[in-house]
């Protein structure tokens, strides 16, 4: 009886295989923990932009929609305020005739109305796109609305406005009373991993009805400068009149003659 000659793997052969196959069992693991991690974080930043751009386009609507009258300015104008904190929080208002914002059952968002954006923390102690909506032509300590939340994702804004005159980005106005040209929006998101630079998103706004604000402000100006200059004219016209009134006449007894200029210029002791 012949003895087989079939025999198993030895033990250095299995400890080299499960070698070879624990490493490439980290090598795929490894792989697909990189690849998830990157799905998850490529979903959470189109989830970011998502808010992101939902609220800049709203921003961009109600600021291109902006209303401005010349007999209520101080009723028209736009406000700014700055804040800050973890990123800036910013705050904007003005009357605006579009619906951007609105809630649907709101009874101003038909019609002229002043909206105010800001970054304010919400119920959750979040922050987050506030906004509140008023008529446009409430007093300043009648200004009272309910606020709500758009996005807890975006937790900063940023609003700087174009100086024409300067010819310079500032991130104040005091010019309460117009409207500027041009409006630069920089929203932050919080970054992905938490650590790191914020995820941003910036636009510049150009609201249509600022060229024809400062056109009036500056016919205004000119008109101020001619009634000036009129005045002036006026008055210098009406002083050269005056200089030019020929004088009284007076008595002859009175009239003494005056020496020509020829006896003036004689020597003295010189034939008359």
């Amino acid at each position: 009886m012949k003895r087989s000659e079939k025999r198993g793997f030895t033990l250095l052969e299995l400890l080299v295989a499960m070698a070879i196959l624990t490493t490439a069992m980290a090598v795929i693991i490894s792989s697909f923990t990189v690849t998830l991690r990157g799905w998850t974080r490529g979903g959470e930043m189109l989830e970011n932009l998502h808010h992101g751009d939902f609220v800049m386009e709203q921003l961009v609507s109600a600021l291109r929609s902006t209303a401005f009258m010349h007999n209520a300015p101080e009723k028209y104008g736009f406000w700014l305020e700055t804040g800050g904190g973890a990123f800036p929080q910013d705050s904007i208002s003005w009357v605006t005739s579009g619906t951007a914002f609105m809630l649907p059952d709101s009874p101003l968002a038909n019609g002229l109305h002043r909206l105010e954006v800001t970054i304010e923390r919400n119920d959750q102690g979040d922050p987050a796109v506030a906004v509140r909506a008023y008529p446009h032509l409430a007093e300043f300590d009648e200004l009272s609305s309910d606020t709500w939340y758009v996005s807890s994702v975006v937790q900063g804004m940023a609003i700087r406005v174009y100086d024409e005159e300067d010819e310079q980005w500032l991130d104040r106005w005091e010019d309460t009373n117009a409207v500027p040209s041009l409006v630069e929006v920089t929203l932050f998101m919080p970054p992905i991993e938490g650590t790191g630079d914020p995820v941003k998103i910036a636009r510049v706004v150009e609201i249509p009805v600022a060229p024809a604000v400062a056109n009036a402000v500056r016919f205004q100006q000119e008109d101020e400068e001619d009634r000036a200059a009129a005045d002036e004219d006026g008055e210098r016209i009406e002083r050269e009149a005056e200089g030019a009134r020929p004088m009284p006449d007076r008595d002859e007894s009175e009239q003494v003659d005056a020496p020509s200029r020829f006896e003036q210029r004689m020597p003295p002791g010189a034939l008359r």
